[in-house]
C-alpha cells in the first residue's frame, strides 16, 4: 500500500532538499506582489538572496501577498489520489492565512470524485518553523508504519504544543501589515520599545510583554523557550531570522547557556519571503515544542 502524502504550503520554511529528505510533498507556493508585480515565495531563494528581498522590504515598496488557490490544490491532490494515496494536508494557521481554507475547498470538491480516499485538511494554528516540526514529525510517524488517521488524531491533538515567540525590530511592518492594531496602541509608538510576540490558540500574533533595547528582547526571546519549551520530548528548536544571522546566534547561546547539559539541535534559517515582509528585517522567529500555556499569555 502508498504511504498516504503529506501537503503544506510554502510557509513552513522547509527547502525542497528538506521536504523531499522527510517525504513531504513539494510545498504549494504562496504568493507574494512587490509593487504589484507577482513572485511565488520560494523558500529556496532562488529568487532573491535573503539580503536583496529585505532591502526590498526595507525600501517604500508596497506589499501584499495572497494564499494557495483551491485551484492549486486541487491539482496537486488529484495528483496523489489518482496514485492511490490518502491525503494529510497541514496549512498556515487561518489566523494568518486562507489556505487552509483553499485546502478545504478542493476537499470538497475531490471527495465525491474519490469516495475511497481519505483526504484530511487541517489548520496547523503555526506557521515558519514550528509548522515545519509538526510535518516533520507527522512524516516520521508515518513512516514507523502509523496510519493516516491516527497521525491525523496526533496532529490535532499535539498542535497547540508546538509553539512560537520571538521579536521584530520595530513594529512598523506589522502595522503596515494590519497585524498588531492592538499592539500598536499598547506599544504607543515607543522608538525603543521592542514587542515581545508569541501564538495565540489558534496562531494570531500576539504581543504579551514589551522590554526596552534590542538585546533585552533577544534575552527574553531565549527565556520563553527556557519556561515553556519541553526539551526531553523534542530538543529540536529553530531559529528563524530577518536578515539578522548574528541576533540569531546570540539567541543560540542563551538559550544553550540556560541549559548547559542539555544537547540541542538548533536549526537555523531565513523567515520565508510571505512571512518576512509583514514581519519586516530584524525578526527573530523561535520554534520549539513544549507547554501550550505560552498561547494564553495575552489572558
Amino acid at each position: 500500500m502508498e504511504k498516504f502524502a503529506i501537503f503544506t504550503d510554502s510557509s513552513c520554511n522547509l527547502s525542497s532538499e528538506e521536504l523531499d529528505k522527510y517525504g513531504i510533498e513539494p510545498s504549494l507556493p504562496m504568493h507574494v506582489y512587490i509593487d504589484g508585480v507577482e513572485h511565488l515565495v520560494d523558500r529556496d531563494w532562488t529568487n532573491f538572496t535573503p539580503k536583496e528581498y529585505y532591502d526590498i522590504v526595507r525600501s517604500s515598496a508596497k506589499f501584499s501577498s495572497s494564499q494557495v488557490s483551491a485551484a492549486e490544490y486541487e491539482a496537486a491532490f488529484r495528483k496523489a489520489l489518482d496514485e492511490g494515496r490518502d491525503i494529510l494536508s497541514l496549512s498556515c494557521c487561518n489566523a494568518l492565512s486562507g489556505s487552509v481554507l483553499e485546502s478545504i475547498a478542493a476537499k470538497e470538491k475531490l471527495q465525491a470524485e474519490f469516495p475511497d480516499r481519505k483526504i484530511y485538511c487541517v489548520d496547523s494554528y503555526n506557521c515558519c518553523y514550528s509548522l515545519a516540526m509538526i510535518l516533520i514529525e507527522a512524516a516520521k510517524k508515518r513512516d514507523a508504519g502509523m496510519s493516516i488517521d491516527d497521525v491525523y488524531a496526533w496532529v490535532m491533538e499535539h498542535r497547540e504544543n508546538f509553539n512560537e515567540a520571538g521579536t521584530v525590530e520595530n513594529l512598523s511592518y506589522l502595522r503596515r501589515a494590519g497585524r498588531i492594531s492592538a499592539s500598536a496602541a499598547f506599544f504607543g509608538g515607543l522608538l525603543s520599545v521592542k514587542p515581545m510576540i508569541v501564538y495565540d490558540e489558534t496562531g494570531h500574533n500576539v504581543a504579551v510583554e514589551k522590554v526596552r533595547g534590542r538585546k533585552a528582547s533577544l534575552i527574553r526571546s531565549a527565556e520563553f523557550v527556557r519556561d515553556y519549551a519541553d526539551l526531553d520530548a523534542n530538543n529540536n528548536v529553530c531559529i528563524a531570522h530577518a536578515d539578522c544571522e548574528d541576533d540569531a546566534k546570540t539567541v543560540a547561546e542563551a538559550i544553550q547557556g540556560f541549559f548547559p547539559d542539555k544537547e540541542i539541535d538548533f536549526h537555523f534559517g531565513v523567515v520565508n519571503q510571505g512571512v518576512g515582509s509583514p514581519v519586516g528585517p530584524g525578526t527573530i522567529i523561535l520554534a520549539f515544542y513544549g507547554d501550550p500555556k505560552i498561547r494564553q499569555l495575552n489572558k
